[in-house]
Formats: structure tokens, sequence, C-alpha cells
């Protein structure tokens, strides 16, 4: 439809009018090129923020695991070696950034079936960085002690955690 003039439609006022229109978004594009870069930048910076987040999420579809490496002396510092201090490594898969860990202090009572008795939590809750230091008590240096990493209990894990490997004897 055209405009109405003098009760005739005129279709050259309809395409001069979307002629003034285009011609006029151009002005403003040409003025405004720095405000439209800018608007670009914005999005396609937003756009590689959302891509890097689902990245480093991990994956809703497998439990997340963990992994109780070693446990070894602490050779970090004097006192450290003095108090006869240990660390203990881990690793984790699928598991979430925000989620910590808890490591037990287990004893051994059993070989046939495989039995274990806490002892005591050496830590809950703590930071999934791999690896953490504790001096063992009085009476916690037999050969019948274990550590074991496991999932934060804090922590809802929407398809489970599980341990992928028996606990780790105390050297």
């Amino acid at each position: 439809m055209g405009l109405a003039i003098f009760g005739k439609v005129c279709y050259t006022c309809r395409v001069t009018s979307i002629r003034l229109l285009i011609n006029n978004f151009y002005k403003f594009i040409n003025m405004n090129k720095n405000l439209l870069v800018f608007l670009v930048i914005v999005v396609l910076a937003i756009a590689f923020w959302v891509y890097r987040s689902s990245l480093d999420e991990p994956s809703l579809d497998a439990p997340a695991t963990v992994s109780t490496l070693s446990v070894a002396a602490d050779t970090s510092s004097a006192s450290a070696i003095s108090a006869g201090a240990k660390t203990v490594t881990w690793q984790t898969s699928n598991y979430p950034k925000d989620a910590g860990v808890n490591i037990n202090l287990l004893r051994k009572i059993s070989d046939s079936p495989k039995e274990f008795t806490l002892v005591r939590a050496l830590s809950t809750n703590t930071a999934n960085d791999g690896q953490e230091s504790w001096a063992p008590q009085s009476g916690e240096n037999t050969g019948d002690l274990y550590v074991e990493v496991t999932c934060a209990s804090s922590y809802q894990f929407n398809q489970g955690c599980n341990l992928s490997t028996e606990p780790v004897k105390v050297n």
C-alpha cells in the first residue's frame, strides 16, 4: 500500500519513504561507527564467555569420581618433616569446580573381605586442589592405617559420585 495524497495512493511516496529510512539508517551507522564496533565486541565477548563457561562445567551425563593416588612423607619444610607430616594426593574427574572433598583416616580390620573402620576425618569439604597435608596424631603411625579421599557430603551430585580406587596405605 502506498501513501494516500488527496485520496489517491502514491506508490512513489512509499518508495521515497523507504529510501529515506535506509539513508537515515546509513547516516546513523556512519556517525556511530565506534558504538557499532563496541556493541559487536560486547556481543562476541558474551558469546565467548558463555562458550568457555560451558567447558568448565562437568558433564551431567556421568557421575563424578575421586581417586586417592598416594600418601607420602611431607618434605616441604623442616617442621613438616619433624612432625612426621604426610601429604595425601588425589585426582577427580567430572567433578564440579565448587565441590570439595573429604579425607578420612581408616584402619584396616579385615583382609577377606577387605574392611575398614573410620579412625577420624582428616579434612571435611577441603578444596579440590589435589593435595592436602596432615600430621599424624599419637598412635596414628601403625601399619594398618589407610587414607581415602571421598566426595564431599555437603554437595548434591546430580549423577552420583564414585570412588575409583581403594584406600591407600599410609607409609
